[in-house]
């Protein structure tokens, strides 16, 4: 009898859960899941990370090539990327131009992805130091 009651309150729990999640329109939240709410037993969610290489000389300039993305994963596989921004902000005398950048490896399907970002920059009227700068983004396996 005991395992009955147990088995109509977990079949309770799973509905109004169920419910709760439609009622918000049951898209992907900003949660970190577990075996315990996921059965894929990995994270769901959606992030945006940056990385970023910078240089400068105080007064003189500034220079900062940076690269974006944003992506969803439900149960710890990546459902979705977008918003892949390869930029640079300056001042002073440095002038820097994103090139390209591409996927390297993973993406959707996979639980993990990789980019590289490409960007040209220049110190100076003369032009005295010129610069390809690399940049490598991983959207990790494990998140949360």
């Amino acid at each position: 009898m005991r395992k009955l009651f147990l088995l109509l309150a977990v079949v309770a729990a799973l509905g109004v859960t169920g419910a709760a999640s439609a009622a918000g329109g049951g898209g992907i939240g900003y949660v970190a899941c577990g075996p315990g709410c996921d059965p894929g037993g990995g994270w769901s969610g959606c992030k945006t990370i940056e990385t970023s290489h910078s240089s400068s000389l105080w007064y003189v300039y500034s220079v900062r090539h940076a690269f974006r993305v944003s992506y969803c994963k439900s149960g710890g596989v990546i459902t979705s990327i977008w918003g892949q921004t390869n930029y640079c902000d300056v001042s002073g005398i440095a002038n820097c131009s994103p090139t390209v950048w591409f996927q390297t490896g993973g993406g959707r399907g996979s639980t993990w992805a990789t980019f590289e970002a490409h960007a040209q920059w220049t110190i100076a009227p003369a032009h005295i130091y010129n610069s390809t700068d690399v940049l490598s983004l991983t959207i990790p396996t494990i998140d949360g």
